[in-house]
């Protein structure tokens, strides 16, 4: 009932948006988008694919470092139905707790699974704060678009809450006295609600947990190989869905003013301008950073064209595809 409630809020909020983008050129939009370039969009989806298939290496490289044998193409499906849950919620809150679940489904403790996501988020997280600080560099040195002031303070909020975030997990994750103390003022209050009892064995078993989490964490910072392949991938995997949007304007003919690099410098800036707002994809928030980001090359109808283009091809297609997939192996158990 919860998806259902969130998928017909971002209906509506996603028609309200597009409705404001296509109101006034409607006609201009749709005859661009129709006799845009085929084997350009191809190439654009080509490359979302690529960034898909990027993302499941650190996954599957860190259950090898926890003593799992688990098909690489297993990560694959995880980030794809990821991809369905973090769309229709907030912040993208959904992804990691379906990651545990089906983690712990193909017979990972829970304490194994969770370390496994959190590895994985922390280097994800990483990547996104170190590509965005290079590109806030690079772009003050070599003014490749100018910011208005509201923009510029959304993007610099973006990039301070996701730093103040990377360092939460790290805390979280190496900070074992920290989580432990967390987890018993919670078991305290419930205990004097009388929701809880032997108080006493509870903080026990979650102190052994604790130590457990704690000391995965201590065994993967010996393992330094794996780290620094996972963040090269990681950054990698953000250039190449950074530059998405260079494809999509050939696809279009509306390149001859920018490079990929600038793009890349762009997509960069819109994903720290909207990466926290509360709502199901950022929906609207996005679609502001983008054009007002992307108007320094590209104006009036095209730019919406390029714009519903590339939000179909990176949000709406794979939230879509990762609900199919999730509701066809969800089917398929029952079934069984």
């Amino acid at each position: 009932s919860k998806k259902i409630i969130s998928t017909i809020f971002l209906i509506l909020l996603t028609s309200i948006v597009f409705y404001f983008l296509i109101k006034d050129n409607y006609q201009n939009i749709f005859e661009s988008i129709m006799h845009a370039n085929f084997l350009f969009l191809l190439l654009a989806l080509f490359l979302y694919v690529i960034y898909t298939l990027l993302q499941a290496v650190p996954f599957y490289l860190f259950s090898k470092t926890h003593k799992y044998k688990i098909k690489f193409f297993f990560f694959v499906y995880l980030i794809i139905a990821t991809n369905f849950f973090n769309g229709i919620t907030p912040l993208a809150t959904g992804g990691q707790p379906l990651q545990i679940y089906e983690l712990h489904k193909k017979g990972i403790s829970t304490v194994d699974a969770t370390n496994i996501v959190i590895e994985n988020f922390i280097i994800f997280q990483l990547s996104a704060v170190l590509f965005g600080l290079l590109s806030i560099i690079i772009n003050s040195i070599f003014h490749l678009f100018t910011v208005n002031s509201i923009l510029n303070n959304l993007t610099i909020i973006g990039f301070i809450l996701n730093t103040i975030l990377l360092f939460f997990i790290i805390i979280v994750a190496f900070g074992k006295q920290f989580i432990q103390n967390l987890i018993f003022f919670f078991l305290n209050i419930l205990d004097k609600l009388k929701i809880i009892k032997n108080i006493e064995a509870k903080k026990e078993n979650w102190k052994k947990t604790c130590l457990k989490f704690n000391n995965n964490f201590k065994l993967l910072l010996k393992n330094k190989n794996v780290l620094i392949k996972s963040l090269f991938i990681l950054i990698l995997a953000f250039f190449i869905y950074y530059s998405i949007p260079i494809t999509i304007m050939y696809s279009l003919n509306i390149h001859e003013n920018i490079t990929i690099f600038t793009t890349v410098i762009i997509s960069s800036y819109v994903f720290l301008a909207s990466s926290y707002l509360p709502v199901p994809g950022a929906t609207g928030g996005v679609e502001y950073s983008f054009i007002g980001y992307f108007s320094n090359y590209i104006k009036g109808y095209k730019l919406n064209s390029l714009l519903l283009i590339w939000r179909f091809i990176t949000y709406y297609l794979p939230m879509i595809i990762g609900g199919i997939v999730f509701n066809i192996k969800s089917a398929k158990k029952i079934r069984k």
